[in-house]
């Protein structure tokens, strides 16, 4: 039974470019979902590439293109197929999208959608109920992850439990801000597979909060054969 460890990362609040990288490389991740990506138009592929690089990783999906959520991957990881969109914001609101993509690990398919829903409570259910139709459109076990932005127990949480998404946290893994954690917001959220190990990774306070506003989740995921 292969195993999989997915990371969801918000890098909004990223300081220093070299913690980040110590987190995201101490944290070993065999697929990594990044929020509030680079999003510079022209050089913004580039520079997501380059994060990838930095971190061992490989860009398969995602940046400004997918409102600034990326899907990373380590060589274990085949991408079989990708796809983004951008979900629709009011005027001067932050850009919000969906990144999803089939993946393989030896031989085992899974799928992973990434999101980082919108600032605004009313529009959040419905990007909720959109990033379930991505994942609906893969195959084998599903992991919803990124920043919803609202703590469990929320309307988004509904959607994505309704349609059979688990959340594998407790209420004591707090996950923004990292200077002062009062909210879960961030989350792994899985469909179909087991979760061994879940949680903020056990890495340095201070490496932690020089890296991003936003701690790191991490779910090691048992894939059925």
């Amino acid at each position: 039974m292969p195993s999989v460890r997915v990371v969801t990362y918000n890098i909004a609040g990223a300081r220093l470019r070299s913690p980040l990288g110590d987190v995201v490389r101490a944290v070993v991740p065999d697929v990594l979902v990044v929020n509030e990506t680079p999003k510079l138009p022209l050089v913004w592929r580039w520079q997501c590439a380059r994060l990838a690089a930095e971190w061992g990783l490989t860009r398969a999906a995602g940046g400004r293109d997918a409102g600034s959520n990326m899907i990373c991957v380590s060589p274990r990881v085949r991408v079989l197929a990708t796809s983004v969109r951008r979900l629709s914001q009011p005027l001067l609101a932050p850009r919000r999208g969906i990144v999803s993509a089939q993946c393989a690990v030896d031989d085992v398919q899974f799928g992973v959608v990434g999101v980082h829903l919108s600032l605004s409570g009313g529009r959040r259910p419905a990007e909720a109920q959109q990033a379930v139709l991505a994942a609906d459109a893969l195959r084998g076990p599903v992991v919803v992850c990124g920043d919803l932005n609202e703590p469990p127990g929320r309307p988004a949480w509904r959607v994505l439990h309704a349609a059979g998404f688990v959340d594998f946290g407790t209420d004591g893994e707090l996950t923004f801000s990292s200077t002062n954690p009062v909210k879960r917001i961030d989350a792994v959220l899985v469909r179909d597979a087991a979760v061994s190990s879940y949680g903020v990774p056990d890495a340095d306070a201070e490496l932690l909060r020089a890296a991003s506003d936003h701690y790191p989740v991490q779910a090691v995921i048992d894939l059925p054969d």
